[in-house]
């Protein structure tokens, strides 16, 4: 049984490089070489959470939750109207408790890419890779760092360019810490939500 763990644990961060690889690859494949910053953006994220492992039970957790993510890079204008962003950022979750359970926060601290195609309607792939903490509560106002692991996100999303400078849209995602703890699974996830980007 542990052998299997680690070998499953150790899979999850090769293939997240490996989809971070995949998109960095396509982007540079696809790049004049007059393609251009078009400028820098600034996302803002919201989600509501739908907590997938550890089993919520008896945890005295609840399986929903909520969470919010900035993201910060340089978005380049490709040809055939392709964007890619190279990003960085912080996310934060918080699942709810359950009966008299306490409430559990998870931070992550990321680096990935997001690859839209089109210029009014913008459908778009993203990934992440980061590590994760991840915060429990053993009582009310105390709170300590039980674990930290290696995270991956990775999502869909549809931009709807406001303006020049403002676009909005929906978008979901999975998210994985690699953080087990008392021999349950890392935590685990799938957001939905929407996104807020402003191109300075």
């Amino acid at each position: 049984m542990t052998r299997s763990h680690l070998s499953c644990s150790a899979r999850r961060p090769v293939l997240s490089v490996a989809l971070l690889s995949a998109f960095v690859c396509t982007g540079f494949a696809l790049c004049p070489k007059e393609a251009r910053a078009s400028g820098f953006d600034l996302g803002i994220d919201g989600n509501a959470n739908a907590l997938l492992a550890p089993d919520p039970g008896p945890n005295n957790l609840s399986t929903l939750g909520t969470g919010f993510k900035l993201r910060f890079g340089d978005q380049f204008r490709l040809r055939y109207g392709i964007k890619l962003t190279p990003e960085v950022g912080w996310a934060f979750d918080h699942v709810f408790p359950a009966n008299a359970g306490y409430p559990e926060n998870l931070n992550r601290i990321f680096g990935g890419v997001r690859l839209g195609f089109g210029h009014r309607v913008v459908p778009t792939l993203y990934a992440h890779l980061g590590v994760g903490f991840r915060t429990d509560s053993v009582a009310p106002g105390v709170a300590s760092v039980s674990d930290q692991g290696v995270s991956l996100d990775t999502g869909v999303a549809v931009d709807f360019h406001i303006t020049r400078h403002l676009t909005i849209g929906p978008h979901a995602e999975y998210v994985f810490i690699d953080a087990p703890v008392l021999g349950s699974a890392g935590p685990q996830w799938i957001a939905f939500g929407g996104q807020l980007d402003v191109l300075f």
